[in-house]
């Protein structure tokens, strides 16, 4: 899927999060399956320490209002390299089941 190459291959251009913020609207429109979440996991583990100027925050809602079984492709995106992200996507997890 063109999409996730575009997705796959995004760098911020000084600073410049909107091209990546127009690629999720994309594929939240098109529809995202589970074999996905790893692409989008991906962007957490390259930029750890970021949130994207607030376009990561995208990923976080859009993936938890997914009806997928995403915490296994979470912990293991955080295994490989954790983030700050991944870190409060899978705490939220936690949080929701304690409620």
């Amino acid at each position: 899927m063109a999409i996730l190459r575009d997705i796959e291959d995004f760098a911020p251009a000084n600073g410049d999060w909107r091209k990546l913020d127009g690629l999720l609207e994309e594929l939240w429109a098109a529809g995202v399956r589970e074999g996905q979440l790893p692409t989008l996991f991906q962007i957490f583990e390259r930029y750890p320490d970021d949130d994207g100027t607030g376009v990561l925050w995208s990923i976080v809602h859009g993936v938890e209002s997914l009806p997928l079984n995403y915490e296994p492709a979470l912990r293991a995106s955080i295994a490989r390299h954790s983030s700050l992200m991944g870190r409060i996507m899978l705490e939220r997890l936690e949080k929701s089941r304690a409620v």
